[in-house]
């Protein structure tokens, strides 16, 4: 049995209403924790149901990060869009860096969802590491993250790795050109969310996504003061009340 470190459960808040139910799904080494406030904000503000998962080796140790795959991750979103599917009239994928890719995946995939918001997806990284990684896997295992927390993030309960587990970020890299390939064919509502201050991924991410969604009612929304955890950052609610905004419209 694998253990899960406390601060990365997974969480499931119901709502009062049987209508609509948000999947939130979380970055890249991360866990469900950095999606939380996001998921009371929308509980608030939609009396929905908010289902943060836990994906396929997150949550405990890098190694185990390291022996899954994209696919994994996805059949771990898709398993629990079908369960909400199946319980709620309306259902929406909203992720997070990575997450943002699989809830974008799930709408290229999944044609009875309702919307798809996606926030600071790595389509454009800013380290050369990234692009590295494949290579890279097989020298070492691990990339050590910089030391220094972000500042935002001080205090905050976030269990995420402090390595990027090498193999796992070659596979991500394979999920991003899946994505690029098929992007052109989404034509599920979408929204796009990119902070301007992301320490990790190029805010040109979304330009490069938006020329390319012509399928799909596209909305697209800047965050002038937030880094990449966004979802944590100084207008964690202007984030929320806009992805609020969208589900309602």
């Amino acid at each position: 049995m694998i253990y899960i470190h406390p601060q990365a459960e997974p969480f499931y808040i119901a709502g009062g209403s049987s209508k609509k139910a948000v999947l939130l799904i979380h970055g890249f080494t991360a866990s469900p924790s950095e999606m939380y406030p996001l998921a009371e904000t929308l509980r608030e503000k939609l009396d929905c149901t908010v289902s943060g998962i836990l994906l396929p080796g997150h949550g405990s140790h890098p190694r185990f990060l390291n022996r899954t795959t994209w696919k994994e991750w996805f059949n771990a979103v898709q398993g629990e869009l079908e369960y909400l599917l199946g319980h709620y009239e309306q259902v929406y994928a909203v992720g997070l860096s990575m997450g943002g890719l699989l809830a974008i995946y799930a709408g290229l995939c999944m044609h009875h969802l309702c919307g798809v918001v996606s926030i600071n997806a790595p389509i454009i990284n800013r380290f050369q590491i990234t692009n590295l990684a494949p290579v890279l896997q097989w020298v070492c295992p691990y990339f050590p993250k910089p030391k220094r927390q972000k500042p935002y993030l001080q205090g905050k309960k976030r269990f995420a790795y402090d390595v990027y587990p090498l193999k796992a970020l070659s596979s991500m890299l394979e999920l991003r050109q899946l994505i690029k390939k098929e992007i052109s064919k989404l034509n599920v509502p979408t929204l796009l969310i990119q902070s301007q201050q992301d320490e990790t991924v190029a805010s040109r991410s979304l330009e490069w996504l938006s020329e390319r969604i012509t399928q799909a009612p596209l909305a697209v929304m800047r965050l002038e003061k937030s880094g990449h955890i966004a979802t944590m950052g100084p207008e964690q609610e202007l984030l929320a009340s806009r992805i609020a905004q969208f589900i309602n419209s």
